[in-house]
């Protein structure tokens, strides 16, 4: 961290002993020393585990994934869903939105932006793959069991994980979906 000592020591002898002109000096390197520290210390401010708010918004967008999410609305009648079923659920009608945006909290959107920078660095392996789902889940020791098929890839997360987490991993904002496999969630 600068100091303006760092450029009043800088005063050549001759003019060391004038007090006057040390203040003036001083007053004039303040601004110059704050805005020094200011730039120092900004890349803490955009470092992924403390920037919080708009810094977060902005690593997200700088490793391509926002903040910002589209969640099925669960509201409607279905007629296998507890608690929506006759007289329990709202119909659907033509013009009712399907989806809500929502906003992932911090830490939420922390752990959707460290797997996302593992999307950018994947290899297209199942393993990676696998590493890529724990860490958007935020939580290593969920059990996740993969099925292979034909052309297609199941993911079953054998825990109770957010609707959020959900809707990030089904709606496709993390690809890890190699060209021509199909890849789906299953959460219990």
């Amino acid at each position: 961290m600068s100091s303006v000592s760092d450029f009043t020591a800088l005063i050549t002898s001759e003019h060391q002993s004038s007090p006057k002109f040390v203040a003036t000096i001083a007053a004039s390197v303040e601004g110059f020393v704050d805005q020094i520290n200011v730039a120092s210390s900004a890349s803490e401010f955009y470092d992924l585990d403390n920037a919080v708010g708009a810094q977060l918004d902005a690593v997200g967008l700088w490793v391509g994934i926002s903040r910002y999410a589209a969640l099925p609305i669960e509201q409607y009648f279905s007629w296998d869903t507890n608690g929506l079923g006759w007289d329990q659920g709202v119909w659907y009608q033509i013009g009712d939105p399907e989806t809500e945006v929502t906003t992932l909290v911090d830490a939420d959107y922390r752990q959707v932006i460290r797997a996302k920078i593992l999307c950018n660095q994947w290899d297209g392996s199942l393993p990676s793959a696998l590493t890529i789902v724990q860490t958007a889940i935020g939580n290593n020791a969920i059990p996740i069991s993969v099925t292979e098929h034909s052309m297609a890839v199941n993911f079953a997360v054998e825990a109770t994980i957010s609707r959020v987490l959900q809707a990030i991993l089904e709606g496709g904002y993390l690809p890890i979906r190699p060209m021509g496999v199909n890849v789906s969630f299953t959460f219990n």
